[in-house]
């Protein structure tokens, strides 16, 4: 199995790009909202419980993805604050890599960007409502500040993208390239 891990910043286009990396290759999309909606309509957003639960619906969910016969999965990821502030993103992430790999796979990192003024205009897009996303982008200038959201994943290569000015169909086929579909 290959995991796509799509991850940056709110408004960077990942759902966006891994609806249509999805259209494109047939893999199951399990975006990052699936996960934070179903832990903050049980737990506080931020706490050890809502980290606690996330986490164990990521790995069960990639773990019985990865066991069965299906060939690739697209996550998206808010690396950099995931994890009871981001403490954590990098040791969840490593386990999920594990777990794919454990089972012969493989996973691929894709971390995207836009210019602040993309992501001024995107931040307040109605489209942002359906996942109760930030809609803020004097709330994400902060966020930014305050968490490694812009960091890329120290532990393995990823492939950058940024989203600024091209199409999410063209990002796909980037990604697409880059990992040989």
């Amino acid at each position: 199995m290959k995991l796509l891990i799509l991850y940056g910043p709110p408004a960077t286009g990942k759902l966006t790009v891994a609806k249509e990396l999805s259209a494109l290759t047939g893999y199951p999309l399990f975006h990052n909202h699936l996960v934070a909606d179903l832990a903050s309509s049980i737990f506080p957003l931020g706490t050890k419980e809502y980290a606690a639960l996330s986490e164990a619906v990521r790995l069960s969910t990639i773990r019985a993805a990865a066991r069965s016969s299906v060939p690739g999965m697209i996550v998206t990821f808010a690396y950099g604050v995931e994890t009871l502030g981001g403490k954590d993103d990098d040791a969840l992430l490593k386990r999920m890599s594990r777990i794919v790999k454990s089972a012969g796979g493989k996973t691929y990192f894709v971390k995207f960007s836009a210019s602040d003024a993309a992501l001024r205009k995107r931040i307040t897009a109605t489209a942002r409502k359906t996942f109760k996303k930030l809609r803020s982008y004097r709330a994400l200038q902060k966020l930014r500040v305050r968490y490694r959201m812009d960091a890329s994943v120290p532990f393995a290569k990823s492939i950058v993208i940024n989203t600024t000015s091209i199409t999410p169909k063209s990002a796909a086929r980037m990604i697409m390239r880059a990992v040989r579909l």
